[in-house]
């Protein structure tokens, strides 16, 4: 299947079969769909999988018209054909052959349980919640097990600001900041769950006995991220984060007792753009296809570390405080300032065992710009939480 109109992913009668019904209970028709220009380049992993992945893939932009309640609707829209998991492991699995050394030595005893062989039941089953905020508008989805066809029509983000904005986190100031942060709050606050029944949802999530049974990768990751970036990963930080490795049975026994929620695991300026609403802001993210469950505070501690260059290293504490306050005033469970930055300290170690790990790995093979920033950031938010005491 080389192209979409090919398998007729362009074709009305695909998309109707995909639209779900509209709020209003009407029905609605789709009359024509035509091709619309979109840039796929953000995407990491759809960039990295698309080569290895013998289906079609990627985000297509649509002029789709509509009639609905008797009225014709012009509306603009992205058709996301996601790969299946299985694919994405795989191509992971050979950044780490090429990376050689003990990442290909260890990688592919663990390459299904890293958080990406399920990313294409992940997203869809997200975007199945209600939508009210921080998601853009899904139009519809569709799944063919048998055929291992996955896809999401959402709207195409149009009229919006700080869209892929990785590479400038200048731009990010402190109105967005704390726009993001209330915002964030709130969802979280939403999600929050007070039982385990969660864990049975979704394979791979964090807990003790994960972060213990995957010591060998975390090791690995950081084997590899000390061999090829010496002067990001100097011996002083990796020394502690292989102190952080020896310490997870002790640091995740206090947090497997913290309250989750539904976290978007990859929260930062290369997912999220923000709504001009009047003269409110609205953060949206988009591409939920990592999320897990966490402790709440862990997407702020990503975010933080995509954001705050070092002139702003001041302010992480301050932000961290905000948000602690602001989800406290949603859920009255966050008065102890002192647990949050403790679980916002494990959090931190977490974050920088997998998932920096996990960039570092794809930044041996095909480097990012933004990264050696992201990674300094990083290890400001150690020096400041002392997560090791």
């Amino acid at each position: 299947m080389s192209s979409l109109t090919a398998i007729n992913f362009l074709s009305p009668a695909f998309l109707e079969e995909m639209l779900w019904p509209l709020a209003s209970g009407k029905a609605a028709s789709v009359l024509a769909v035509e091709p619309l220009a979109l840039d796929n380049s953000a995407s990491i992993l759809v960039a990295l999988t698309a080569g290895q992945c013998a289906q079609t893939i990627g985000h297509f932009g649509l002029t789709v018209t509509l009639e609905i309640g008797g009225q014709t609707q012009q509306h603009a829209m992205v058709l996301k054909v996601k790969p299946h998991g299985r694919e994405i492991s795989a191509m992971l699995g050979s950044l780490a052959q090429a990376c050689g050394g003990e990442l290909a030595d260890v990688y592919p005893a663990f390459a299904t349980r890293t958080g990406f062989q399920h990313t294409h039941q992940r997203e869809l089953a997200v975007y199945q919640l209600p939508a009210a905020g921080l998601m853009p508008r899904i139009w519809g989805t569709y799944i063919n097990e048998e055929a291992e066809i996955y896809c999401v029509l959402m709207e195409y983000l149009q009229e919006v600001t700080l869209l892929n904005s990785v590479l400038a986190p200048h731009t990010w100031t402190d109105l967005h900041l704390r726009t993001a942060l209330n915002q964030m709050a709130h969802w979280h606050a939403r999600h929050l769950i007070t039982t385990a029944a969660h864990q049975s949802q979704w394979p791979d999530q964090p807990s003790k006995a994960y972060m213990q049974e995957l010591t060998p990768l975390w090791s690995a990751l950081l084997t590899n991220a000390t061999t090829h970036f010496p002067d990001l990963y100097t011996p002083s930080r990796t020394a502690l984060l292989r102190t952080a490795i020896q310490q997870i049975p002790g640091y995740w026994a206090w947090q497997e007792k913290q309250l989750r929620t539904l976290v978007h695991n990859d929260l930062n300026p290369r997912n999220t753009c923000f709504r001009n609403q009047g003269d409110e802001l609205q953060l949206c993210a988009y591409d939920w296809e990592l999320a897990t469950y966490h402790v709440p505070v862990y997407d702020v501690v990503e975010l933080l570390c995509f954001v705050l260059a070092e002139d702003r290293y001041h302010l992480r504490l301050t932000y961290l405080e905000h948000y602690r306050q602001a989800l406290h005033h949603h859920t009255g469970r966050y008065a102890d300032a002192e647990a949050f930055r403790r679980e916002a300290s494990y959090a931190a170690l977490d974050f920088g065992l997998h998932r920096l790990g996990l960039y570092l790995m794809a930044h041996t093979v095909s480097p990012y710009p933004f990264l050696p920033r992201v990674v300094n950031s990083y290890f400001d938010t150690l020096a400041q939480l002392q997560p090791l005491g």
